[in-house]
């Protein structure tokens, strides 16, 4: 495959299976920063477009699921469907599970580390901030676009939706998807990259880990929904 270095991350972290492992794995921001090229990426991440380029020309294998590609083509009422199942459950889930473990972590090592402190502070932001983004986007958001995409597959008009346009909802939910993206950056930084202190207990590195795979999870989750969900989503109605 020949990657021109002016084509977006968003195109590659949909057109190429396993790209986003290879974002993850350099630094690059694929869910809100998508619209760089993969120069400018590369830049900012201060890593080589040689090197991102051929990495992302040996991810031919794996799993493709989130990775974008089937997604370009199933219908939107499944990717909705699949987001709320996967992401959606899996992030409510964890953010309630971690608000403990973070609250006990803090209690046991915050004197000696007062960078939890700061981490707790932000990961009550994260949940504050998502748990009604996801409601919004559950009782509101995706359900206009299922009708929409329910009307298109029976050769009917699209719905007028109350709020004006697709377009709206979806700028609000990619500002919001910014504000989370600021934050997990923020958690990264003040843990040195999740890194594990040589004094830390059993609870200590099970935290830091389910940071990292929350971290993991909500790059993909938003990922769908910016670059995959979003564009399909305001063409389509565009179209009809």
């Amino acid at each position: 495959m020949t990657i021109n270095a002016t084509k977006t991350v968003r195109d590659l972290a949909t057109e190429i299976p396993g790209a986003t492992r290879v974002f993850e794995k350099v630094g690059i921001d694929y869910c809100c920063g998508g619209g760089k090229t993969i120069e400018e990426a590369c830049a900012a991440a201060g890593v080589s477009v040689d090197e991102v380029v051929r990495s992302l020309d040996q991810s031919t294998q794996g799993d493709a699921s989130d990775a974008g590609t089937r997604w370009q083509t199933e219908s939107l009422s499944k990717l909705t469907s699949y987001i709320v199942s996967k992401h959606h459950v899996f992030t409510r889930e964890e953010l309630e599970r971690l608000e403990q473990l973070v609250a006990k972590v803090c209690s046991v090592h915050g004197q000696n580390h007062p960078e939890l402190l700061l981490i707790k502070g932000q990961f009550q932001d994260l949940k504050r901030d998502l748990i009604p983004h996801m409601q919004k986007e559950e009782m509101i958001l995706f359900p206009f676009i299922e009708q929409m995409d329910a009307a298109v597959s029976d050769g009917k008009p699209s719905p007028v939706p109350v709020f004006g346009t697709v377009q709206n909802p979806v700028r609000m939910m990619m500002m919001e998807h910014d504000a989370a993206g600021e934050i997990l950056k923020q958690i990264r930084q003040l843990s040195a990259g999740f890194a594990v202190p040589e004094d830390a207990c059993i609870s200590y590195e099970t935290l830091y880990k389910a940071l990292e795979t929350l971290e993991l999870d909500l790059h993909q989750h938003i990922h769908l929904e910016n670059n995959i969900l979003f564009p399909r989503a305001v063409e389509m109605e565009r179209a009809g």
